[in-house]
């Protein structure tokens, strides 16, 4: 007989990204489940239900817009409103998806555990329901701001054939730091503050309100060095610029997404067995 740990029999175990994927693969129904459950359970009893899902980040999209093309009347160059918020949204999107999914990873295993107590569940499907439910969410309006720069644009670009890259590096992105996150805040409860003051704050260090020209030239690199910039230049690229203008960023995604992904992986496969001993 095999013996089971967790819910991962011993042929499966191990310290690599490829074991959690398998495991997340195996217990797939069970991922797909929880993350609907997670969607509707938030908004449960409410007429709206999980509508509200959707009309929070929307109703961000209406304000930042309004504020930066109305009020600010930010522009790039001599074109109108509508493109500077193809722009705009661009960055937006992807950043609102990071964020709802960072947010999210920094209560996963104390939000649930009395599940993850329990010796035979695979403590990798909470991670990845979370995400899966971000997605599910976030997804629609990365969907909207696709739609609109096609609308805008009049055209589908052949930039587009590069958004699946983006997106799977975005998810392998996420998905690593998801993992770290999860795992180490029961260890370290200062983490999820940590996490909130620097979302709140990142959202204003990289280019998504402003070009990185309007930034004075002796703090650009804060820009540069933000790995999340490198993320929304890589968006703009496919939505806005509609051509490879970033490519030294394409390099430095692939590379920090692969390296979430490893070193996530590693961190959670070693401490998530003690986790029942620390929540």
């Amino acid at each position: 007989m095999i013996p089971v740990y967790r819910g991962i029999s011993e042929k499966m175990r191990g310290s690599g990204a490829v074991t959690l994927l398998r495991s997340v693969w195996a217990h797939r129904m069970l991922v797909n489940e929880l993350s609907r459950r997670e969607i509707s359970d938030v908004h449960a009893g409410e007429a709206g239900g999980v509508i509200w899902a959707i009309v929070h980040p929307l109703m961000y999209f209406v304000i930042f817009a309004f504020l930066f093309t109305t009020v600010f009347k930010v522009r790039i160059g001599d074109r109108g409103p509508t493109d500077y918020m193809v722009y705009l949204f661009a960055g937006l999107a992807p950043w609102l998806m990071t964020q709802d999914v960072l947010s999210r990873a920094t209560t996963i295993m104390v939000g649930n555990s009395s599940i993850v107590k329990k010796v035979i569940f695979p403590t990798e499907a909470l991670v990845a329901k979370s995400l899966l439910a971000s997605i599910r969410v976030q997804g629609i309006l990365l969907a909207v701001v696709i739609l609109y720069a096609i609308w805008v644009r009049d055209t589908v670009p052949l930039s587009f054939l590069l958004l699946p890259v983006a997106v799977v590096l975005h998810v392998f992105l996420m998905w690593g730091l998801a993992l770290l996150l999860s795992v180490s805040t029961p260890y370290f409860r200062d983490i999820a503050e940590f996490v909130r003051v620097f979302l709140l704050v990142n959202i204003y260090l990289i280019p998504i309100m402003y070009l990185p020209n309007m930034v004075p030239e002796g703090l650009r690199f804060v820009l540069f060095a933000n790995p999340f910039s490198h993320l929304v230049w890589c968006y703009q690229d496919v939505l806005y610029f509609n051509e490879i203008q970033h490519r030294l960023s394409w390099v430095v995604l692939s590379v920090f997404s692969i390296a979430a992904v490893l070193f996530g992986s590693y961190v959670f496969n070693r401490l998530k067995y003690h986790l029942p001993s620390v929540i």
